[in-house]
């Protein structure tokens, strides 16, 4: 299953691309989700426990409807998981834009603060 779920992160990062790359980084040290049309992410502290869509008091939910995907899926990680990824997914950001780099640490911090990373 996590095979599958850091895919399907990964592939988020890919459909937001390179252009959009550091806003999501800024958003996730924000605390705030972030998608376009068929692609995005939300924490668990956007919902209510009354509310449908409601995962739980922490943690992070990436969604992916057609077309972006064969048939609609839905990724829950826990904060530690969404770090381990990302610093993959930055470290090949880095690789391909490394004039970022100390944008992209700063925003790492910032989300190693708040979610309370202990790695």
């Amino acid at each position: 299953m996590e095979d599958k779920n850091k895919k399907l992160v990964n592939y988020y990062f890919q459909v937001l691309g390179d252009d959009r790359f550091l806003k999501v980084l800024e958003k996730l040290a924000g605390g705030e989700g972030y998608g376009i049309e068929h692609v995005w992410c939300v924490f668990a502290e956007d919902y209510e426990e009354w509310e449908e869509d409601y995962f739980g008091d922490e943690g992070i939910a990436f969604y992916f409807d057609y077309p972006a995907v064969e048939e609609d899926e839905e990724v829950i990680i826990d904060y530690e998981t969404l770090f381990i990824y990302l610093k993959e997914i930055t470290g090949d950001y880095i690789a391909r834009h490394p004039e970022n780099e100390s944008e992209i640490e700063k925003y790492m911090n910032k989300i190693k603060e708040r979610y309370q990373i202990k790695k």
